[in-house]
């Protein structure tokens, strides 16, 4: 009977034992936070610097006046150039009455020629006045030519693709050497940007970088760093731009210097919670959140790229982050 009455008191407790801890569990349950969580693992992350540049070129000339003339308009509009676009021309006084008058001497001459080859066939002229008249077409000639090669002198066109700038107006008397117009070209462009000493440290020369101007984009390589930061406490960098690119010295340029890689998580947005100016990202250890202080590199469509001791891997805590303090108990969603 003694034997029966304790089993009894040993089963009692037990019983008691698996109630007790039920109810804790239960209770635990009950006061868990509902959450939902994504394994997440490092992933290479490549950082980078975007600046503003302004494109320069060593392509610089002013188009003077080529003869004595007088300045013939309409003009260009101010602004951007093709090569060997027509700039101004310069009229000559009384040119274009020589050159009428040697096209009609060149003309006449020919026909004397002529007339001499028809006689000299049927015998009626010397050998003489054949080759006289073959000279006198050969100088009439020479002297249209001389007369046509000064007209053509007389019309400035750009040697190079650029932005124009009038220095005369339409109408202006000039001299021979007067300065025209001025052309800003396109020749070995480079692009000059300024950055933070601390930014210039993660820039090296020969490093290729990204531009992008409006629709126009493409690769560019650094071709020196300044010396000192003694504008504004600024860097300057200097990029070289393909010549073949149609960017115009002073145009704005968009730059961006990809940085070596390093490891980053890749987590959603709603998992970094912003404490002030401090973020974090909670983690499911033990049945618990904790919670890791990350660094946001950047963030985008729904996603951002963190830095922190996260674990790995890790179980981030996506859905009901924001409700979440260190250490609290979670369940979690299926």
């Amino acid at each position: 009977m003694r034997m029966r009455h304790g089993s009894k008191v040993c089963l009692t407790l037990v019983l008691t034992g698996v109630l007790i801890l039920s109810a804790v569990a239960t209770a635990r349950a009950a006061t868990a936070v509902p959450v939902s969580v994504l394994a997440v693992a490092p992933a290479p992350w490549q950082d980078g610097i975007a600046v503003l540049a302004r494109v320069e070129s060593a392509d610089h000339t002013v188009l003077a006046a080529p003869v004595t003339g007088r300045v013939r308009g309409p003009f260009l509009a101010p602004g951007a150039v093709a090569a060997g676009a027509i700039i101004a021309r310069v009229a000559v006084p009384g040119l274009p009455a020589q050159i009428h008058a040697a096209q009609a001497n060149a003309a006449l001459a020919a026909t004397d020629l002529h007339r001499q080859q028809h006689l000299a066939r049927r015998g009626l002229v010397a050998r003489q006045s054949l080759d006289q008249a073959r000279v006198q077409l050969q100088q009439a000639d020479a002297a249209l030519r001389a007369l046509q090669r000064q007209s053509d002198q007389a019309v400035l066109r750009a040697p190079f693709a650029g932005t124009l700038g009038y220095l005369v107006s339409a109408g202006t008397v000039v001299y021979r050497g007067t300065p025209v117009a001025t052309l800003l070209g396109r020749g070995q462009p480079w692009a000059r940007a300024e950055l933070t000493p601390r930014q210039v440290r993660h820039v090296t020369p020969g490093m290729t970088v990204r531009w992008h101007a409006g629709d126009l984009h493409g690769s560019a390589v650094v071709r020196s760093l300044g010396q000192s930061a003694r504008s504004a406490g600024m860097v300057p960098v200097y990029v070289a731009l393909p010549a073949s690119s149609a960017l115009l010295p002073g145009q704005w340029l968009g730059l961006h210097f990809a940085l070596p890689r390093a490891p980053a998580w890749r987590v959603p947005d709603a998992a970094v919670v912003w404490r002030g100016a401090h973020s974090e990202v909670f983690v499911l250890r033990n049945g618990h959140a904790r919670a890791v202080p990350v660094q946001v590199l950047a963030a985008r469509a729904g996603t951002s790229w963190v830095r922190g001791a996260l674990g790995n891997p890790a179980q981030v805590i996506v859905a009901g982050s924001t409700r979440l303090q260190d250490g609290v108990a979670v369940a979690v969603r299926p």
